[in-house]
């Protein structure tokens, strides 16, 4: 079991904190401060030991500007929850979700069976444990800090489960204020015993916010060769920064992490399950993973926040370092370990040099701020710009005018949240250490580094070709899996960590990785990838041919990989490039005779040999974080009754306060960014995993905002433009049942079991971005992977955000691009609705190729009379596209004939307009062409009416 930090008193009074409002408040406001003390006489504690001048401070700070300037319950403030259920959105301008309560609803009963429900879940004192078998008998140093953790990650997924009360998925989305319902009753319950255990803590009695990060990042991930390589750098940037959150969780308790989301990660549902002390089945079954099953992907950002004891800020980034950098080291030396057994060869120089180049890869970056004050202007104002604190001071001082307000910290949160990133990306601007330059044959991957070597012999070959390398030959020889390495291939310690993780976290018992690399073998390739929509059809085609049962074989993972490999030694012409070295699976004659018939039966497309690369990210992310974009409003997040009561007759002080803000936007408070780490977390493990898998893909990370993923050329641009849809969607419901998808809501929901999920919701920099590149699945992943993040760029940069750039890099032909924005704001057909158009026509087996060709020769040719029209007579365009259409093989007749043009037309003008603003005396070569996009609509086109057609075979 796990040793935790501090004494037992530390997370007693962390209980009683995070207890001193019970979950069901919202329900019954009159009573509430008993049932709390009811809570705890379960669990065998007194309200009355808690200290309460730290209580009272934290508890102030977490309400911070929400809940100082509302009028309380005997101001004619009180919302009654059950007479009109809501919650409101935080951060969008999705407004408030009306709750249909079961009928005959009762508190009263709710209150008892969440009272049974503790009982049985968790004991009174250690030696009485409920259900554990005694297993903190004498151990009560263990008991407090299990059942703390109780109280923070399952009780709320407990209570959702056994659908106490009917409230269901509404559980864990209680609000912790009926006034302003758009942040829960947990949120606030665990700001409050976080921000407690930091003064109780804290030389200076305060609490600062810190924020740790890990570099290099992409330097790191995407150094591979192979997707599994890929795949396997972001599980361990992910593993390392949840090791140094679990640092953070052992020493002070899990409330102190407000970035990210820790609530149903799956490395930190394991270490609940394993080895935190909560190891009642009864209490982890079901609940133990997120609905999807989202377990071999990479969920951890590299850079977390959390809430530190003020005065212990170097202390705690020394410690958390310390831990990450040991297991990181361990995780080494067990690869090094491995592979000395397996060539039985130990070498002095090769662990030397193993060590040496481990030890000083990561690089690890801190900031902390203290919590901000009023009085603390004139810092302020050296440190950032005005527009950064002068809102929430303004507010501040208004509040302090009216409603006596003392307190500024609170209302000063988003402003030490936004120092602290300032000092944490001034930080980053320099490595902490150089690292000297290494001699030797250098690294395939890592090229700074040498490649690993045993020591050199006296009038050794110190510069031999790979395959006599005295190393890697006896390293190839020996590892039995034997296409892992190339013939061709020396790396380094870091580059061999990634390649063997997998395997060495799946032979290390009760490594936290052991679970997400267990199927790692069954990753798929590049060639894999590209193949998806192929393998459906060699399936349907093996049915369809009896009795060649061994067909049947194809469907299988070990099958996919060896026909995989035929595919990528053979080609699409079936001819064998030469290269006996196998790179995905090893086949043996049998085998090859047997994906020769199967190859025979189904022939691949010119789309079999392409997949999809998809990278996202959340626009204006720090902004966001900072409270910059948020775009609801104080009248949004205000339950609606009261903010019609500031309509009404009402006291003045309240009522002029509020009419002046309503219409302003909500700001940044300590819930807020609670709930926006929460949304960013739901979409991460449960929306867009969902949407991934059910487009053919796979997962590579989904970290917050940021997501990478590889798919089949046919559904790239679905998968990315729901992804897309979700991220700004609002109120969204994943219900327990692994049959029923997740869905958005609308304006009411009435509850059942399942996963009530808020999203960002709708705003006008809410949005995210991708870049899509479709490449041949030869082709090398490092560079494919950087020019998948340069098109997330040109997104950004060249559309203005809310956008997508795909581009297909033929073999043969160099790369075409198409970019638009996923809608109009005018609310006109979007340009990707238009391309899709265009992709149905263009991509047809039947008239496809001969129109695609002949109408962009016919385009090319017209260049400079398109030109011109587009500038002066726009209206003429579709006009003369349609004629072409007509000459280039589709008939004047046919109805779609003008839908089609106007698509086309939709697609080119803008490209034209640019033209109109550059050089027209520059060859068009050197410019953005006119027909780009319907060339790459043509290769789109092909893949999904490939797909298209596999899936009405199977269908007939």
């Amino acid at each position: 079991m796990t040793k935790f930090g501090q004494n037992t008193d530390y997370w007693v009074q962390k209980i009683i904190m995070f207890l001193h409002d019970p979950p069901d408040k919202p329900l019954r406001l009159q009573g509430h401060e008993e049932r709390s003390g009811r809570l705890l006489d379960i669990l065998g504690l007194q309200a009355n030991s808690l200290n309460h001048e730290i209580y009272a401070e934290a508890d102030r700070i977490a309400s911070g500007m929400d809940r100082a300037t509302l009028p309380s319950f005997n101001e004619d403030g009180f919302v009654d929850f059950l007479l009109a259920p809501k919650i409101t959105h935080p951060t969008g301008k999705d407004g408030s979700l009306a709750i249909e309560l079961p009928a005959g609803f009762d508190p009263t009963q709710v209150q008892h069976a969440l009272e049974e429900l503790l009982k049985s879940d968790i004991g009174m004192d250690a030696d009485q444990d409920a259900g554990y078998s005694g297993m903190f008998k004498g151990l009560e140093e263990k008991f407090a800090p299990a059942r703390f953790n109780y109280l923070y990650f399952v009780l709320r997924r407990r209570l959702a489960q056994e659908n106490i009360g009917g409230l269901g998925g509404l559980w864990p989305r209680l609000p912790a204020d009926t006034r302003i319902p758009d942040h829960s009753i947990w949120q606030h319950n665990g700001l409050v015993s976080a921000l407690g255990s930091c003064f109780a803590c804290s030389p200076k009695q305060g609490a600062s916010l810190m924020v740790f990060g890990i570099t290099p990042v992409q330097d790191f991930i995407e150094r591979a060769r192979k997707l599994r390589d890929f795949w396997t750098g972001s599980v361990l940037l992910s593993w390392l920064a949840f090791e140094g959150i679990k640092k953070i969780m052992l020493e002070f308790g899990a409330d102190h992490v407000l970035y990210p989301s820790l609530h149903g990660q799956p490395l930190v549902d394991d270490w609940l399950a394993s080895d935190s002390g909560l190891k009642m089945k009864k209490l982890l079954a079901g609940i133990n993973v997120a609905e999807t099953d989202n377990s071999g992907i990479a969920t951890f950002p590299n850079k977390f926040v959390f809430l530190a004891p003020q005065g212990k800020e170097q202390e705690i980034a020394s410690m958390i370092e310390a831990h990450i950098r040991q297991q990181w080291l361990e995780l080494g030396d067990s690869t090094l370990h491995a592979v000395e057994k397996c060539i039985q060869h130990p070498d002095t120089y090769l662990r030397e040099q193993f060590n040496r180049q481990i030890g000083s890869y990561w690089d690890f970056h801190w900031a902390a701020c203290p919590m901000a004050d009023a009085g603390e202007k004139d810092i302020l104002a050296e440190l950032l710009h005005e527009d950064t604190y002068k809102i929430n001071l303004a507010l501040f001082e208004d509040s302090k005018k009216i409603f006596k307000t003392t307190d500024s910290r609170g209302y000063l949160y988003p402003v030490t949240h936004a120092l602290t990133q300032t000092c944490m990306a001034a930080g980053k601007s320099h490595r902490g250490d150089q690292r000297p330059p290494e001699p030797g044959i250098k690294c395939d991957l890592f090229g700074e580094y040498e490649a690993l070597r045993f020591a050199w012999k006296e009038g050794e070959d110190r510069n031999p070709p790979p395959s006599q390398d005295p190393f890697w030959s006896k390293l190839r020889e020996k590892w039995p899996n034997k296409v892992e390495f190339k013939k061709t291939e020396r790396l380094c310690a870091i580059a061999l960590m990634k390649r063997l993780a997998y395997k060495v976290c799946t032979d290390w018992k009760d490594h936290p990785l052991q679970r997400l690399f267990r199927k790692a073998d069954s990753f798929p390739s590049s060639t894999e990838t590209a193949l998806t929509d192929w393998f459906e059809a060699a399936r349907r085609a093996s049915k369809a041919v009896a009795p060649l049962t061994e067909l049947s074989k194809a469907g299988s993972v070990e099958w996919q990989k060896k026909l995989a490999q035929y595919f990528h030694a053979c080609g699409e012409e079936g001819k064998n490039s030469g290269k006996d070295e196998p790179e995905i699976s090893e086949l043996q004659k049998e085998e090859k005779r047997l994906a020769d018939k199967i190859f025979g039966l189904c022939q691949p497309k010119s789309t079999d040999s392409y997949y999809a690369i998809l990278m996202m990210d959340g626009d204006r992310m720090g902004k966001l974080v900072n409270g910059e974009t948020i775009a609801a409003s104080w009248g949004t997040v205000l339950h609606p009754k009261l903010v019609k009561r500031f309509g009404g007759p009402f006291s003045p002080r309240f009522k002029d306060f509020w009419q002046e803000r309503l219409s302003k936007k909500r700001l940044l408070a300590p819930a807020v960014h609670a709930a926006i780490s929460e949304a960013l977390g739901d979409f991460a493990l449960l929306t867009v995993p969902e949407i991934i898998k059910n487009h053919g893909g796979r997962l590579i990370y989904a970290g917050g905002d940021d997501v990478c993923a590889v798919l089949p050329v046919s559904t790239v641009l679905d998968a990315a433009r729901k992804i897309a849809e979700a991220y700004g969607a609002g109120f969204r419901f994943q219900p327990d049942s692994q049959q029923k998808k997740c869905v958005t809501l609308g304006a009411s929901w009435r509850p059942q079991p399942g996963k009530l999920m808020v999203h960002l919701g709708h705003g006008d920099e809410l949005t995210i971005s991708a870049g899509i590149l479709v490449c041949h699945h030869k082709k090398p992943l490092k560079s494919a992977l950087q020019r998948a993040h340069q098109l997330l760029g040109l997104a950004k940069n060249d559309c203005g955000r809310n956008a997508f750039a795909l581009e297909v890099d033929k073999r043969s032909g160099g790369g075409r691009i198409f970019k638009a924005k996923w809608h109009q704001a005018d609310g006109a057909t979007c340009l990707l609705d238009h391309f899709l158009t265009v992709c149905s026509a263009l991509g047809s087996e039947q008239s496809g190729e001969q129109l695609s060709s002949s109408l962009a020769y016919r385009l090319q040719e017209f260049h400079d009379g398109l030109l011109a029209m587009a500038t002066d007579k726009p209206e003429l365009l579709p006009k003369l596209i349609a004629a072409q259409l007509g000459r280039s093989g589709k008939s004047d007749k046919d109805s779609d004939n003008q839908k089609l043009a106007e698509s086309i037309t939709a697609l080119i003008t803008p490209i034209l307009l640019q033209q109109t603003k550059t050089d027209k005396n520059l060859p068009l070569t050197n410019q953005a062409n006119p027909i780009e996009p319907l060339i790459v609509a043509r290769t789109i086109g092909q893949a999904r009416e490939r797909r298209e057609l596999t899936q009405q075979a199977g269908d007939k």
